[in-house]
């Protein structure tokens, strides 16, 4: 009971780092996918295999509050996160930076490819334009953001869990 409070508590706490931090930095420091990257580093190098949630919860929170280019964000969200689950099982190791960087990007690339199905979509049935640029755009700064947030946080979060270890695990 406490475990999912305590994810709970985590998944508050980065959603409204999100939503109220990041989205509100200028552009492009406002396409830093910081939910998704925390996500994959906790799925694949912590294996905390519940945090794969966490990118449907954030794709309900878009959804609900409207922030995306692009409507039906939490069906995006879910296939990004059986993409990132199929990756993590059968392509990428666990440990490494590559794995990790090479996921984000895969997953950036589904997420790119159904948001431009579902505003296509769109544009068919309603007759909305289509606005495919600002969206390549979005998640070709979300990749660069991406991979600059992995390479430096993997190393540092890396040194804090092997501090923590040493700290509360290793004690005599």
């Amino acid at each position: 009971m406490i475990r999912f409070f305590s994810h709970v508590l985590a998944l508050l706490f980065l959603l409204t780092l999100q939503v109220s931090f990041v989205h509100a930095l200028p552009y492009p420091f406002d396409r830093i996918p910081l939910v998704l990257v925390v996500s994959i580093y906790l799925y694949q190098y912590v294996n905390q295999r519940s945090c794969a949630w966490w990118l449907v919860a954030y794709g309900l929170v878009l959804d609900i509050l409207s922030l995306s280019l692009a409507p039906l964000q939490s069906l995006s969200y879910l296939l990004i996160a059986g993409t990132m689950m199929l990756l993590v099982a059968h392509v990428f190791t666990n440990r490494s930076f590559y794995g990790m960087a090479a996921t984000s990007l895969l997953c950036l690339a589904v997420l790119t490819l159904s948001e431009l199905a579902i505003v296509g979509l769109s544009h068919i049935l309603t007759g909305e334009l289509f606005l495919w640029k600002p969206l390549l755009l979005t998640n070709l700064w979300a990749a660069l953001f991406s991979c600059l947030l992995l390479l430096f946080v993997f190393s540092s979060l890396r040194r804090v869990r092997l501090v923590a270890q040493q700290l509360f695990l290793d004690r005599p």
